[in-house]
């Protein structure tokens, strides 16, 4: 206690109590600022939030339009309404039949694609033909029994839908209907699609008003405003027609002004915001008349007044209580410290020298608890180097004492990063351990560090477990030739580990970098680089510098999948593999595109085949079996190579099934085949496989047509056809089983009587004697 007295006490309990007095005066002053703000605030409120809200009205109704838009594309584009569109005028039974199969394959799918879908119809007008979702009915009825415009004749009404080209049109309309009227937004796509000037008919999707008024009432009724929604012409489509305010006169000048826009309707001032679609060119517009939100301006005022008085009265006594509060805490803690730490010779002037002091101490010490950590160096060393690569380091604290520490000694601010990726060292070791991978990592890691300083300086970093990182630091007068030595000791790295270890790796090359922030920039080129490992392969080496200009897009638009569809549905095996191979050569020989893009055209290509073959399921399992899976075939093809024949090889397999299926030759395929099986049975290698290759078949679709044409399997009846031989052969008693067996294709007679006995019942031996 006595050292405790000797300290001057009550210094910092006035500095404390100065601070508490000027945070206090600090609100009244900006609370008088605040004030005069809060007029312009409150109107910049008002408007983001009336944007806020119509563009959240905005993204909903775009979104139920783009649904709308989407069928009515699904619809147009519809090969079988191509085909009704083209044959309206042949009144065969059996073709008219073709309207109802639309209506009820086609048509009624689209019933719940949006619930502010009200109803919707295509017409024919060469026969006056209307297919609606559930039934097939005649322009006449549907105009005077479910949908008559009000105020539009029938032949007007007709014309509308005939007389010029409609695309995406929305036109506010009301019908008369066995309801009552309905008030839709009508959607108007004139068909076929594309072509303005061949209008066969027309495609007419209604829209639900009452949904939209629906959620216009509740904004409305929520900021006590107005929404209205112009089209792209200004005409009004919702809103209350009587108090519609006349856009088409103010619509330049508030695109001049820009939002918010202020405005006198009736002597009422009001504010106007609105927000516009990109999808359709909708403009959405909210007005609210200022009181409503300067009423809060004028209730704030009330609460600052309110406040700066209760602040006044408490002011004080919360200013003591929490001083006192606050100072407490700093006297424990110096209490407790004096406790701790030896009496000094000379006493510190206040408690914020003491703690100083003692802080100082506590650094003394900690030095001494570095030499003790230092003997961890090459750990830290490690977990720094790792950091550092990657970019998690900030160099801005990073000092020279903070290197030496940890035993790292940089000799420029130039670097660049090679990773080395491991593929494979079974020839090295046959075991998978992670003692082994700790092993080859560590020779990676010796014979790197030795390679780079040689030329430089720098450290290896063992990343995970098959990978490994070289941080390469160069002199700077030696950067020009810095890319030249990176190659050098790639190249040397990579024949001393496959020749002497016999292990294949990958290594990636960054670009060389300057200053210690942008040491991680190579590591991250380096990474991407690595990807390209799929291209090249493993055992190679790859920089970053020749693959950075790589294309970021690919071309796989909807007309070249269209065409790979029909080639492939028609059998054409020839333009299949031409587009298959045109698209590849374009892609991957004539320019680069990178790793990332070239999964997403191999997988767009697979999405392609999905959509031939689902319609044919299950008779696709045929071709490709029962558990097909081309995703997963696909990502287990570690090179685009392999990817590019595995893709070609399933839609050429699809050809020639759907060739064989529907063609008149497919019994003469299956003689031929039968007849080959029977002159080369004697060929111990004869198998589905080299019959397939002989045929130009793949393995799968051989043996789903032979059975499919024969009822038996492929290798059933090779055998069956052995076996048989086999049976006239043993008439001869001076020929042995091993020589029939043989003769008959077997390798060798334990094969041969184990089939037989399979086949026949008994043995071949028993067989012979019954002969």
């Amino acid at each position: 206690m006595m050292r405790i007295k000797s300290i001057h006490l009550g210094n910092a309990f006035i500095t404390l109590l100065l601070s508490y007095l000027a945070v206090f005066l600090l609100p009244l002053a900006l609370g008088s600022i605040l004030y005069t703000k809060t007029n312009t605030i409150m109107t910049d409120n008002a408007n983001r939030a009336n944007l806020a809200m119509l563009e959240q009205l905005r993204q909903v109704l775009d979104s139920k339009l783009k649904d709308v838009e989407q069928m009515s594309q699904q619809i147009a584009l519809n090969p079988r309404l191509q085909w009704l569109m083209n044959n309206t005028d042949n009144t065969d039974t059996a073709d008219a039949y073709k309207f109802v199969e639309f209506v009820s394959d086609h048509m009624s799918r689209y019933q719940n694609v949006s619930d502010l879908i009200s109803g919707y119809y295509v017409y024919f007008g060469a026969n006056d033909t209307v297919l609606m979702p559930t039934s097939k009915t005649t322009a006449d009825v549907l105009y005077q029994r479910l949908y008559r415009p009000v105020g539009t004749s029938f032949e007007a009404w007709r014309g509308g839908l005939l007389g010029g080209p409609h695309y995406k049109d929305y036109t506010p309309a009301t019908y008369e209907t066995p309801t009552g009227t309905l008030d839709t937004i009508t959607y108007i796509q004139t068909l076929p699609l594309g072509e303005p000037n061949d209008i066969r008919g027309a495609l007419v999707i209604l829209l639900d008003v009452g949904q939209v008024r629906s959620m216009l009432s509740k904004i409305e009724s929520a900021y006590q405003s107005s929404v209205y929604i112009f089209d792209r012409k200004d005409r009004l489509i919702v809103g209350n027609e009587r108090q519609a305010l006349p856009w088409n006169q103010i619509s330049q000048e508030v695109t001049t002004k820009g939002v918010p826009y202020e405005y006198k309707d009736h002597g009422e001032e009001m504010m106007l915001s609105y927000t516009v679609s990109e999808q359709n060119g909708w403009k959405y517009v909210h007005t609210m008349p200022k009181h409503v939100y300067l009423e809060r301006v004028q209730t704030l005022k009330n609460w600052m007044i309110t406040l700066l008085l209760i602040c006044l009265a408490g002011g004080g006594a919360a200013i003591t209580f929490w001083v006192h509060r606050n100072y407490a805490p700093l006297r424990g803690v110096v209490r407790a410290l004096q406790s701790e730490k030896p009496a000094r010779a000379k006493q510190p002037s206040n408690e914020y020298e003491f703690i100083r002091e003692t802080i100082r101490m506590t650094i003394h010490e900690e030095r001494e608890l570095r030499n003790i950590l230092s003997r961890q160096t090459p750990v830290i060393q490690a977990s720094f180097l790792s950091r550092f690569v990657r970019g998690h380091v900030d160099v801005a604290r990073m000092t020279e004492e903070s290197l030496q520490f940890m035993d790292i000694r940089l000799i420029s601010d130039v670097f660049a990063v090679m990773l080395i990726d491991i593929a494979d060292f079974s020839r090295f070791s046959t075991d998978q351990s992670e003692r082994q991978w700790a092993l080859i990592r560590f020779i990676i890691s010796n014979i790197g560090n030795e390679l780079i300083r040689e030329r430089g300086w720098g450290y290896s970093v063992e990343l995970d477990q098959h990978r490994v990182a070289l941080l390469v630091n160069f002199d700077r007068e030696r950067r020009a030739e810095a890319e030249k030595e990176l190659d050098v000791i790639a190249a040397r790295l990579k024949e001393l580990i496959e020749q002497r270890f016999k292990t294949y790796i990958t290594l990636a090359i960054g670009d060389v970098h300057e200053g210690m922030d942008h040491a991680c920039e190579s590591y991250f080129e380096a990474l991407s680089a690595l990807d390209y490992k799929m291209y090249r392969g493993h055992s190679s080496i790859i920089r970053y510098r020749e693959i950075a200009e790589a294309d970021r897009h690919y071309y796989y638009p909807i007309e070249t999948e269209i065409q790979l569809i029909n080639f492939t549905k028609s059998g054409d095996v020839d333009n299949v593999d031409k587009l298959i191979g045109n698209l590849f050569h374009a892609h991957f020989s004539q320019r680069r595109i990178t790793p990332e893009l070239g999964r997403s055209l191999f997988t767009n290509m697979v999405s392609t085949l999905w959509k031939i073959i689902n319609p044919m399921d299950p008779l696709y399992r045929e071709v490709f079996g029962e558990k097909f899976d081309p995703l997963k075939e696909l990502s287990s093809c570690p090179t685009v190579e392999e990817m590019k024949v595995q893709i070609r090889d399933w839609f050429l397999a699809l050809c020639h099934y759907l060739n064989a299926s529907r063609s008149g030759h497919s019994r003469q395929l299956s003689e031929r085949i039968a007849q080959y099986i029977e002159q080369h049975y004697g060929d111990d290698s004869l198998s589905l496989t080299t019959i397939a290759e002989h045929f130009q078949l793949t393995p799968q679709y051989l043996s789903a047509f032979f059975k499919k044409q024969t009822g038996m399997n492929l290798t059933d009846y090779l055998t069956r056809v052995r076996i048989d031989e086999a049976k006239k052969l043993m008439q001869n008693k001076k020929l042995t089983f091993a020589q029939i067996a043989n003769q008959v294709g077997y390798a060798n007679d334990i094969g041969f009587i184990r089939v037989f006995k399979k086949y026949e019942g008994t043995t071949p031996g028993k067989y012979r004697e019954s002969l």
